[in-house]
């Protein structure tokens, strides 16, 4: 269980870089910034799968690390769809219901 929950924060939060890197390339300052927070967020939830799945640290610091980079990818994904007008409560209720799954999988195991 431990190397698939690695696995899906690893997909999880690689998917979200690419999508923050991506949107990085916007004109508008404000799509820029929300990007950044995707991308870091991306990022810090990589880098809890990795060291998830080598092992180092105990489940509950690899769990804040994933916490973390979870709440910026939802909180920049809500600021992104409330700023463009084209708001899915039902797609920002699965996203948030993925990243604390993975967050508790994380801190499980």
């Amino acid at each position: 269980m431990r190397i698939a929950t690695g696995v899906f924060a690893l997909l999880f939060g690689g998917l979200h870089l690419i999508a923050g890197l991506t949107q990085s390339k916007s004109k508008d300052p404000a799509t820029r910034g929300f990007a950044i927070a995707m991308t870091c967020g991306g990022i810090a939830l990589v880098c809890a799968a990795i060291v998830h799945l080598v092992g180092q640290l105990h489940g509950w610091q690899d769990a804040i690390s994933a916490a973390t980079g979870c709440l910026l990818i939802c909180a920049a994904a809500y600021a992104n769809g409330r700023r463009s007008g084209s708001f899915h409560l039902s797609h920002h209720l699965i996203r948030g219901g993925i990243a604390l799954l993975l967050t508790i999988g994380i801190a499980a195991w």
